[in-house]
């Protein structure tokens, strides 16, 4: 950096921290803020079939839902939707894709239970008397689609702490405070 003094270039290369850091913040808002759910159509909770295990005692209950908004709408596990009694809720999508999805998620029940899943006020009773699953049934893999959210959040942290260390060092290097907050 001929004709910048050092204190000049600590400075930028600040800024430009700076920068880089709103840049990540505002990509990672913008990936992780819900969409809204369009009033043109709606997401409906379904109970695709009940699958007996051991006897009569224990059944699953394999969901799905149709989503006729015509586009992927996003509702948060939460009062938009929940799934009750609570040990149930948790396992079901926040991520709702456009058309008919079955067999989306399970719930494993216990003898005469009842649960309900509700979707932005539309509300299914799942109940052992509902249609039996053919035999050979697929049931979903594990997980609820947030994988790669989990992968962008932590490359986020990832990428914070890689900035921290390297605004450290050049501190460091330019004879600056060790602390990387300070302002030269």
């Amino acid at each position: 950096m001929a004709g910048i003094s050092r204190k000049t270039g600590s400075r930028m290369g600040a800024r430009v921290a700076r920068l880089a850091a709103i840049g990540v913040i505002a990509a990672l808002t913008t990936i992780f803020t819900p969409g809204t759910a369009s009033a043109a159509g709606e997401v409906t909770p379904v109970v695709n079939c009940i699958m007996r295990v051991s006897g009569d005692a224990d059944w699953i209950a394999v969901l799905g839902y149709t989503n006729s908004a015509g586009q992927t709408v996003t509702y948060l596990r939460g009062s938009e939707n929940n799934v009750s009694p609570s040990p149930q809720n948790g396992g079901q999508p926040t991520v709702f894709e456009p058309g008919t999805h079955s067999g989306v998620f399970t719930i494993t029940m216990n003898a005469n239970e009842t649960a309900i899943w509700t979707v932005s006020g539309r509300s299914v009773t799942i109940k052992r008397t509902g249609p039996d699953c053919p035999a050979g049934t697929q049931l979903p893999a594990d997980g609820n689609g947030t994988g790669t959210a989990v992968a962008l959040g932590a490359a986020g942290v990832v990428g914070a702490a890689v900035l921290y260390r390297f605004r450290r060092r050049m501190n460091r290097m330019s004879g600056g405070p060790a602390s990387a907050d300070a302002e030269v």
